[in-house]
Order: C-alpha cells, then structure tokens, then sequence
C-alpha cells in the first residue's frame, strides 16, 4: 500500500513538472512570435508580422502583449476600424491596451470616445502616460476644449524633451481655429529645426494647400512621403500622402504624374481598387436616382466587404429611397457611429426608423448623436424638435433647443417652437418674448414674421401689430411686404375695402417677389365677397407667381369644381406643368384624372412630377399607388400580363409594401403560376411588422394549391400576429360555414380588437338588417359609415332604411354611394327609385334603366322601373 503510494505521488510531481514545463514553453512561444512580429514590422513584412501576433494572442488570450502588438500593426496600417474591433472588448481586462484604442478612436474622428478611453485607463508607465496626453491634446482640438488643452500642454511640459511636441499641439489648435498665419509661422519655425518631421511636413503642406499655394504644398508633402519607409502593405501615412499629391498634381494640370500615384494606390492594393471602382459605379448609379441599380452593385460588395462602412451606409441610403425602412434602420444601426455622422446622415437614419414606426429608436439615436457631437447645433436642434414634437412640454427639448439658439444664432425660428412650449405651459408671456426676440434679430423673415404677429392677434394686441407693420414700413419702404402685412391686417380686422386696395398696391410694386401672398389674400376677399370668379383668377395669378404654393391649390380646385369647370382646371394645370419645371401642378393634374378614374393619364403627370420632385417619397408613393391602382384594374379585366407590368413598376419604388406584392402575388395565382407566387413571397424579407401580412399571403397560396386546412392555421398565426382584417375576413367565413354562433362571438372580438376596422360593423348592420332589426341595423350602418364614410354598400343600404324610415337623409346618401359606384345595380335601383319617390321621375327613370341593364334578371329593379314609366 506504501508503495502504490509512493507512486502515485511520483506521478502527481511529474505531472506537476509536466504542466509547468508546458506552461514555460507556451511563454517562450508567445515570446518569440512577439519579437519576430516585431522584427518584421521593423523590416516593413507586415503581413507576416500580423500572422506572427494573432498566433501571440491565439496562444495566450490572457495575455496583453499579442493584442497590442497587433493593434500597433492595424494603427500602422490605418486599419483604425480593426483596432477597435479587437481591443474593444479587451481593453477593461487589458488596460494597457487603452492608448492604442485612443489612436484608434482618434483617427476615425471619435474625439469623445478617444476622451472616455483615456479617463478610464490612464497608463502607467512614463512614455505611454506622455502619449496619452498627446492623444488627449489633439482630441481635445476638434472639440473646441480650450481649458482642457491648457491643462494638456501644462502637463506635457513637465516631460522632458517636449518643446517639439507642445508646439505642434499648439499650430494644430491655431489651424483648427482659423489661425493658419500663426499655424504656418509656428510649423516654419518647427521645421526649421526638424526639417524630416512627418506631421509637421503635412500641416504644412494642408495650410499650402488651402491657400492654393499648390507649389509649396507639393514640396512638403513629397518631402513627408520621402521620410516614410517601405512596407509589403501600403500604410495609413502614405495612402494619406499619396492621394495629397495625386489631388495636388490633378489641381496643377500634371494627370500624367498624378495618375503615376493613383497607380501607385491601386496597384498597393488591387482587391481594394477594384472595389473603390464599383463604390463609385454604385455612387453615380445613386447619385443618379437609379436605386435599384445602385442597390445590386451594393449588395454584392456588402456580401465581400461586411465590415466596410462605407458600403454598409451608401446600402442604407439606397434601401431607404427604395422604401425598405426596415432594413435601411438595420444598415443604419451597425454603421452609423453617432460619434461622426454628418448631420444629413443621422437625419436620414431618423427619418427612415421613424418611418419603420421604430419611433424610440429614432429619438435615441438623435439623443446618442447629440450627446457625442455636442458642439453640432443641427443635431441639437433635430433633437428637440423631436422631445418637443413628442411632449408639447418638454423641458429636455427646450434645452436642446436653447443649447442649439447659442451655437448658431441664425436658427431663429427654433424660437417657434419654443414658444410653443411656453403657450402649451400657459405661459404666454414667455412665449411672445420668444416670437419677438425671433423677429428682433430676423425681421425680413416671413415665417418668424407670421408667427408673432398671429400669436400677437390671437391674444387681442392687434394695436401691437398695427405699430410693428408701421415700423416695418418706416424700417423697409421700399419693401412691397410691408403693404402686404397692411392688407393682411386690414382682412383680419374684417375691413375688407382696406385690405384690397393694400393687397393691389403689394401686386403693383414693381420688385415684389412675393406676390403670391398678395395675389392669396385678394382671392380670400373675393370668397368672402362670394365672387368666385374673381378669387378663381386671384388663386391663378398667385399660382403662375409661385406654382410650389401648395396651399392654393386647395382653395382654387375646390371654387373650379364647384363652378363645374375642371375641364377649364385641367387646361390651366397643364399650362402651368409645360410652362414650369415645378413638381406640384403635375401632382394636381395626376389627382384629378385619378379622381376622374383615367388612370392611365394620371400617371402620365405623376411621372412628370417624379423626374422633377427628385424621386420625392410623396410624390413616389402617389405613384407607386397610382401603378397599383391600374394594375388591380387590369387583373380585374382579366389582363394578368399588362397587370404585372404596372404592378411590378408599384414594387420598384416601395419593393417591402405588401399591398402591392399581395397584389403581384395574387396576380400569379390567378394564372394558376403558384411556384412564382411562392417565390416572390420569399424574397421578402421576414421582419416583425409584415409577419402577419406574409402568413396571409401563404395562406392564400395554400389555397391555390387546395391545402384549406393548412390556409386557415396561416390566418389563425396571422391574426394571433397582429390582428388584421384580411385574416378576420378569413376566419369569419369559416366559422360562419361551421359554426355560426362562433362566427357572432368572432365578430366581436374583431371589434374589439380592431375598433377602427368598418368591416366587422359593416357585417353587425348587415346580419341585423337580414333580421328586420332595423334599429339595430341603422346603428351599425352609421358606426361604419363613421368609421368609412366612402363605403358605398354601407351608404346604400342605410339609405334604403333611411327611405322606410321616412328620413329626408335617405336620398343624399343613395346619391353618395351612386356617385362612388355608378355601376353597381343594386346602386343604380336604391338611387334611381328614391328620385322616383321624391319626385324627380325623369331622373329615376333613367337610372333604373342603367340598373335594368345591368341586372336585366333582377324582379325588383323590373318592378321599380315598371312603377317609374307608369308614374312618366
């Protein structure tokens, strides 16, 4: 038993031995990857020296060494994104890694971050803790910290040996602040002393530069690029020095010698090159507005290159004016550093998750980019817009927006909506001094301008407005506004003889531009003069001046159709459309032939104003539903082929809409094309919003290929998804079939769960109304019509019980459903018999001949128009 003792402890100290010997060896392994990655840095072998430091860190994860060194080779590199990528999650259990993480930050423009890192881990030893404060010092240039800087400097002088440093922290915040004389002075004098100095050789080749000073600039950056060595992958300093000369040389008119480093660029890197040129294929495709293109280039590229930002962000912007919000916001959210956006960027991202319902995200994206570009008054501003759009009394959107007031006080009409807020907290006096403080410092603009006046009239100090207008004058005589804020005070005082010949004097001055106004105001007078025809002019000249002048087109449609003269309308709207490059009369002229049902011409002027709008999403999604709308027509007419035409053209403009793929869809399935109906449902992206919709739409393609049962478990998961009424239409028709007490339960839960849905109501009138309950019937029908007031078989059955029930509204609402389905018979009969009893025989003859017509088998519509030619 001693023995087997002494044995078995002999093997534990082997194995103890054996563990520390192994241990030992994977130290020296590490070790020698170390200094070998080293020596090939030295020797410019990066690549091998990249191999050499990942095998560091693969042996060794714990250990910090393989990490920096790897990260010292991506910074050399410039690939600043791959230092953030590895040390980020290291950096806490690592700290020592921190200031390569701070030059990594730095380098991409993320000066806070570059901030944070160094706040929370401050080196230890003297040469990183004199790196660190340069990294801080040149972070704290763009962010315009000019105390903490002070502090840096003060710091750095205590190192010895610093004066080169210190002065060149010193001429970048000159240049940054617009001091480039005393920049340049400074760098001269640096460079006087160390001629070969890199950073101070491009400063001053970027002063050069900016000065046009081409020659100068050219001989600093070529003396910079001759102080960098060789390396086997081209490096951040000579990519950065390479495209300054290339841009240099272009700008002298020397293509020959720029295209040599071009060359120099591409042939460092030729997988890169060949990816830049289809970048910029993509870039003009987008810049060009043909983003479905632009988008197959792109998509392939993200494929190759995932981590390329660049890439990622140009997808997001294509995918965003192609309609699909939800995969642009996913785009968005992994390569958008709040950090460094531009402003246009971040707004995009906020329009587009808005858009996508994804209303938090967008405010804490805007609140994240705020936060870390806190000197940005755009972002600032979008940020309380946005609090202030959401809570009417925000104190945090209030502040953002005074904080963006004090950046740059040209944003005076943020004081509207900050007084606003005051108005929506009953403090009206803080409310005007914010209008008046606008109008103080912008007096010529007309927006601030009406703001003030109106909350000054809507709070009885017309006196107030009368003395401003007069003022203005005095201020401005030369000004036609002036006559027009007469006139307009004039019309709200009800003196209308005053206002007109104020109005009349703006229009004859010889330089107003702003006549529109003037011209808007005489056609207000003239409506109230009841003078159609007058203010039918008055809209017209105030259109011809300015025919982006939305508004008007409201007021001067709604007086033509009354007066019957949309034939005369269409005439003017297309003189208007020939004789302007504004989108906005071919939008009107699209609405009224579509209104008209001549679809075909309606999207005729909607593509018009499409080239002209810029591809505007309005103005798409009007076109995208005019297409739809013609496609939907044509399935009904049994032309699937000219269907999909139209149908897929709605699909290009907002592919991730499912009404228009339900609709292509259903065209495929009714020419029995199944495979591609199902095909198409599989290209869509499967997201959290549309899940219902994409059960409805397998279901119907189980339908096509008669799997019933499997149909109804798809409408069953849709309905459970999000309750909808394509799956309750669904539902209710088979519960109606198998059980019918199930279907009344069913119907009410629809209510309940879609209380703004007609169509349950719409089913409550019509099973009360088969029942004679025609109380119960009438209650219905008007909470649907309340809910729809366009549906016509809503409109004409409560007409009918109006018509029992003696009610004089019957015959408007009969005429209401006729005038939204002229060729429904049932329609035609409700309509045609109620002129009859109400008098009106010719009229109601003539209509219950188009019903006979159109249901000539019908016994009760022959029994109507029997009764009318008696009654002729």
């Amino acid at each position: 038993m001693k023995y087997l003792t002494i044995i078995a402890g002999f093997g534990l100290a082997l194995l103890i031995a054996g563990c520390g010997n192994k241990e030992a060896e994977q130290a020296a392994n590490v070790e020698r990857h170390l200094r070998t990655a080293e020596a090939y840095t030295q020797q410019g072998q990066l690549r091998a020296a990249m191999i050499e430091a990942k095998n560091a860190i693969q042996l060794q994860p714990e250990n910090a060494a393989g990490y920096m060194a790897l990260a010292r080779i991506y910074n050399h590199m410039g690939a600043y994104g791959a230092t953030q990528e590895l040390l980020e999650s290291v950096v806490t259990r690592h700290p020592q890694t921190s200031t390569l993480l701070a030059e990594a930050y730095l380098n991409t423009q993320k000066y806070r971050s570059t901030l944070e890192i160094l706040d929370a881990h401050p080196a230890q030893e003297t040469a990183e803790q004199y790196q660190q404060w340069i990294l801080r010092g040149r972070a704290q240039i763009p962010v315009g910290d000019r105390s903490g800087f002070d502090t840096t400097l003060a710091q750095l002088e205590t190192y010895d040996n610093s004066g080169l440093d210190v002065e060149l922290l010193r001429a970048r915040w000159a240049l940054a602040n617009g001091e480039s004389d005393l920049a340049a002075k400074s760098l001269t004098q640096l460079l006087s002393q160390h001629p070969e100095h890199f950073d101070a050789l491009i400063l001053q080749g970027e002063i050069a530069l900016y000065r046009n000073d081409l020659p100068s600039a050219e001989k600093h950056f070529t003396r910079a690029l001759t102080t960098l060595g060789t390396t086997d992958i081209m490096t951040a300093q000579r990519i950065m020095v390479l495209n300054q000369l290339t841009d240099v040389l272009i700008r002298e008119g020397r293509t020959s010698e720029a295209y040599a480093y071009q060359k120099l660029l591409s042939e460092a890197n030729p997988e890169s090159h060949s990816a830049q040129q289809r970048f910029n294929e993509a870039l003009a495709l987008y810049q060009d507005g043909n983003y479905a293109d632009a988008e197959a280039v792109l998509t392939k590229l993200h494929e190759e290159f995932p981590q390329n930002a660049t890439t990622g962000t140009l997808l997001g912007l294509v995918q965003h004016q192609l309609g699909r919000d939800e995969s642009a916001a996913e785009l968005f959210d992994q390569y958008i550093d709040p950090e460094t956006a531009s402003t246009s960027l971040i707004q995009t991202a906020v329009l587009t998750k808005l858009r996508a319902d994804q209303d938090d995200e967008a405010l804490t994206l805007l609140k994240m980019a705020s936060e870390n570009q806190p000197q940005n008054p755009a972002l600032l501003a979008s940020y309380g817009l946005a609090l202030l759009d959401r809570d009417a009394k925000s104190n945090e959107g209030a502040l953002a927006l005074e904080k963006s007031l004090a950046l740059d006080t040209s944003q005076q009409r943020l004081r509207i909506a900050l007084a606003k807020r005051y108005f929506a907290l009953e403090n009206t006096e803080q409310a005007l001094a914010q209008l008046q403080k606008a109008y103080t410092e912008m007096p010529l603009d007309i927006i601030i301008q009406q703001s003030y006046f109106h909350a000054l009239i809507a709070n009885g100090q017309q006196a107030e407005v009368k003395t401003l207008i007069a003022q203005f004058q005095q201020q401005f005589p030369d000004n036609p506004r002036g006559d027009f804020l007469a006139g307009w005070l004039a019309y709200e005082e009800k003196q209308l003889a005053e206002a007109q010949r104020a109005f009349e004097k703006a229009i004859a001055h010889p330089d107003n531009r702003e006549k529109q106004f003037a011209y808007a105001g005489l056609a207000q007078i003239y409506t109230d003069q009841q003078k159609p025809a007058q203010a039918i002019e008055s809209w017209q000249s105030a259109l011809q001046a300015d025919p982006a002048m939305i508004p008007a087109y409201g007021h001067w449609l709604t007086l033509m159709q009354s007066q019957k003269r949309t034939k005369e309308a269409i005439e003017f709207l297309v003189a208007l459309e020939e004789g302007s490059q504004q989108w906005q009369p071919a939008v009107m002229l699209a609405r009224i032939y579509a209104s008209q049902h001549d679809i075909q011409q309606a999207i005729t002027h909607i593509e018009t104003a499409m080239a002209r709008s810029g591809n505007s999403i309005p103005v798409k999604q009007l076109a995208a539903n005019l297409y739809h709308q013609q496609g939907v027509a044509l399935l009904a007419k049994k032309q699937p082929d000219e269907a999909k035409t139209f149908l897929l053209r709605a699909l290009k403009l907002f592919p991730d809409d499912m009404r228009y793929l339900g609709s292509m869809v259903q065209a495929e399935l009714g020419v029995q094309n199944i495979a591609e109906a199902q095909k198409l449902l599989d290209q869509l992206t499967s997201t959290q919003t549309n899940q219902a919709a994409r059960f409805n739409l397998q279901a119907m393609i189980r339908i096509a290929e008669k799997k019933p049962e499997e149909a109804l478990q798809l409408y069953r998961q849709s309905w459970q998804s999000t309750p909808n009424d394509t799956a309750a239409e669904a539902l209710f028709s088979h519960h109606q079939k198998n059980n019918p007490q199930q279907a009344d339960a069913f119907v009410d839960e629809w209510i309940q769960k879609l209380p703004q849905s007609a169509k349950p109501t719409l089913i409550k009138a019509m099973a009360a109304q088969r029942t004679q309950d025609s109380a119960k019937a009438v209650k219905w029908y008007e909470k649907t019509l309340e809910l729809a007031p366009q549906m016509p078989a809503a409109l004409n059955n409560l007409a009918w019980l109006y018509y029992e029930q003696k009610d004089s509204r019957a015959l408007e609402l009969a005429k209401r459903a006729y005038e939204l389905a002229p060729t429904s018979a049932a329609i035609l009969d409700t309509y045609g018999w109620l002129l009859v009893e109400s008098g009106d025989v010719q009229q109601g003859h003539r209509i219950l001949e188009q019903a006979a017509r159109a249901a000539p088998d019908n016994e009760e519509i022959r029994e109507h128009l029997a009764v009318a030619k008696e009654r002729l």
